[in-house]
């Protein structure tokens, strides 16, 4: 199954991509890609989260009508790869 990523635009299988999503005012890494709620798609390099937060696709995907706090969805690589491995 295939997703976009709201960074790039691109599509790619749900396995290459990480999920996010809002929990109280923040924006999340859904890890285990299953918590409730509406999920945005994103690849795991930070050029694609930089230009979701740019672009404020985050609120779009979301369907969010106010501004969210991003400041939790820095990751190096590592933790990406990491979240990644753990399908």
């Amino acid at each position: 199954m295939e997703r976009t990523c709201v960074g790039c635009r691109q599509r790619s299988s749900r396995v290459e991509l990480i999920r996010v999503v809002q929990k109280a005012k923040f924006l999340v890494f859904d890890s285990t890609k299953s918590l409730p709620g509406r999920g945005a798609w994103l690849h795991p390099v930070t050029n694609c989260l930089e230009l979701a937060i740019s672009r404020k696709a985050f609120n779009r995907a979301l369907k969010l009508t106010e501004q969210i706090d991003t400041s939790g969805l820095i990751f190096t690589t590592e933790q990406a790869e990491t979240m990644l491995a753990n399908k």
